[in-house]
């Protein structure tokens, strides 16, 4: 967890020039986003076009194989890349194109691609970052399954941008859990089938509200991440969530957020606004929670946000401390309330042992 950081830019007058910097681990922020009334729409554009062109040639790759992707990875992403993923209980961090051509490769004899689509993206103007969720549908290759599955690729990326670079320079992906990744853990009562991702309220995404300032959403964005610190106030929730608003596991397996009563329902990790407030003052009593923002970003054409925040956590029972991330997609309504958060966290401690008993007990059974 513990990774560096690309230096946040204070003014964009003092934007310093490209250098060729061997990194050792991935980059990581770590230090609280800044809400600017400033937005560089021209900047977003530019970076939502690289962005979405490497998502496309990741794609590309995964349908035909990694050497598909290779011309392109070269052309828009810089040699010493970093790229990291979290899968719930596997995660993988590495450095360079040829890594990222082995996950592709990976991903190519997983699965039989059948189609992708980028539904929505977004750039942070103040430090270069990119986000983009995809949608793909699919055939698992190793399971030998003829069912057409669903599945979501959450794609944050780092950008170097001057007067003569452009080029990611980080990325960060996390995705749908696919069936076999799941089997491995079947014995705990997850909230629906393997070969179907918790589905994106794709129904509930539009075009951005006319007269709205962006401002609004990524406050309303960091009150979200501050309402679970400890010592802050549950209350602040009512003024930044619609009364409507749900809260959805996208991974699909996390105890806390799913029902295993309704196993099977395509909202069985979905948690109604009440309940959520009850999770968080519960954890409250649990746990002592600092939750900061990594970065944040909403897009120039949809009620659609990002968001990427970290929580370092003390386990009052045992002074245990540990570290989770999310990366979520946010949906907002015209006054700029939060009207849907599809997120894909990292376990808690609690979660990561349920689930680890789960994988054994498959095992056991096996």
């Amino acid at each position: 967890m513990a990774m560096t950081m690309k230096s946040r830019m204070a003014s964009r007058a003092v934007r310093p020039a490209a250098k060729a910097v061997v990194l050792s681990r991935p980059v990581v922020r770590r230090s609280p986003v800044r809400v600017l009334a400033y937005r560089d729409t021209h900047r977003e554009e530019k970076i939502c076009m690289l962005g979405s062109e490497v998502v496309n040639t990741w794609f590309k790759g995964v349908a035909m194989g990694p050497d598909a992707a290779l011309i392109g990875l070269e052309a828009d992403i810089d040699s010493t890349v970093t790229y990291r993923s979290n899968q719930v209980l596997r995660n993988h961090k590495g450095q360079g194109v040829d890594y990222l051509l082995r996950r592709i490769g990976y991903q190519y004899e997983k699965m039989e691609l059948l189609n992708h689509r980028i539904l929505a993206t977004a750039a942070c103007s103040q430090d270069d970052t990119f986000f983009a969720l995809v949608e793909y549908k699919y055939k698992s290759k190793l399971l030998r399954d003829d069912r057409v599955s669903v599945g979501y690729s959450l794609m944050e990326m780092d950008v170097m941008y001057d007067d003569t670079v452009l080029k990611v320079m980080a990325l960060h992906e996390r995705k749908s859990l696919a069936p076999e990744d799941v089997s491995a853990i079947a014995s705990l009562d997850s909230a629906h089938d393997a070969g179907n991702a918790t589905p994106f309220p794709e129904g509930d995404m539009t075009t951005y509200p006319v007269g709205l300032n962006n401002e609004v959403v990524l406050a309303n964005q960091q009150a979200w991440c501050q309402a679970r610190t400890t010592g802050q106030p549950e209350a602040v929730l009512d003024r930044v969530l619609d009364p409507s608003f749900r809260l959805w596991d996208a991974y699909g397996v996390l105890p806390v957020l799913c029902d295993p009563t309704r196993r099977g329902a395509t909202d069985a990790c979905v948690v109604p606004y009440d309940h959520v407030k009850d999770i968080i003052r519960q954890t409250k009593e649990r746990y002592n929670i600092k939750c900061k923002l990594i970065d944040n970003a909403v897009s120039l054409d949809k009620n659609v946000g990002f968001t990427h925040w970290h929580s370092r956590i003390i386990n009052k029972s045992n002074d245990k401390v540990f570290e989770i991330e999310g990366v979520e997609v946010d949906l907002f309504g015209k006054d700029g309330k939060l009207r849907d958060i599809w997120m894909f966290r990292d376990p808690m401690d609690v979660e990561v042992q349920m689930l680890q008993q789960g994988a054994q007990v498959k095992a056991v059974a096996v």
